[in-house]
């Protein structure tokens, strides 16, 4: 049992690690568009991969003026759509409005050094933080108290995002039925995926050690959650 054990957790570090590339990844803009700028071909950059474009103002001084997605590859380029970068909220802070050049550094699989964990037993969850422990791990008990105080049962893309800018969490590992997806955690895109066992227990709406995550009124003000744990992180990532 222990041999098997040894060998599952093996086989999971050197099939992540061995076709996606999760270190963050330095490169220089080749070609600028309205929306869109190019960056050489990596092949370890996974389509859904997020950076941002750094601007130097000097040598000693530079900011992040944008946001950019994976959006297409090939054996030349990398096309990287642009957003505006949310990661810093900051009303004090001035606004930059600077348009990306030729040569601006831009810096791939931004943050993926913090992870998150969305899965449905503790057993899961220690599996995979102690089979993936290069990561930083930020416990799902901080998403679970923010979605308590809201009064909101049911996660959404759109406070998964929250949660990963306001803690600085670059991939989120969803754990459905006997995979391990890791996704990038602004776009939301399967990065690569590893197999896991089937969960024996199911937490709703995700493993953690907050209770009675409720919606108003009986859940007719933010929802009554989830009923089938596979099911819904399924059809939140697209995946069949």
């Amino acid at each position: 049992m222990l041999f098997k054990l040894v060998t599952f957790l093996v086989l999971l570090s050197s099939t992540l690690f061995a076709q996606t590339n999760f270190s963050a990844i330095h490169t220089k803009i080749l070609t600028v568009t309205k929306n869109t700028i190019t960056v050489p071909a990596n092949q370890e950059v996974a389509l859904g991969a997020t950076g941002v474009i750094m601007h130097a103002f000097d040598e000693s001084h530079k900011t992040i003026i944008s946001a950019v997605t994976v959006i297409k590859k090939d054996a030349n380029k990398l096309v990287l759509s642009l957003s505006p970068f949310k990661g810093i909220s900051q009303q004090i802070l001035p606004s930059y409005k600077i348009q990306p050049k030729v040569g601006d550094e831009v810096i791939l699989n931004f943050l993926y050094t913090r992870a998150m964990a969305i899965v449905p037993d503790e057993a899961t969850y220690n599996l995979v933080t102690k089979s993936y422990n290069a990561f930083d791990w930020v416990h799902p008990d901080i998403f679970a108290s923010q979605l308590a105080a809201a009064y909101t049962p049911t996660p959404t893309k759109e406070t998964i995002q929250t949660m990963c800018r306001e803690q600085n969490i670059g991939i989120v590992l969803f754990a459905i039925d006997t995979k391990g997806y890791f996704t990038d955690c602004q776009s939301l895109r399967v990065l690569n995926s590893i197999p896991l066992p089937k969960a024996k227990h199911q937490k709703n709406p995700f493993y953690s050690r907050i209770e009675g995550i409720k919606g108003r009124l009986f859940g007719m003000i933010g929802g009554k959650g989830i009923t089938d744990f596979d099911s819904f992180y399924s059809k939140l990532l697209g995946e069949k």
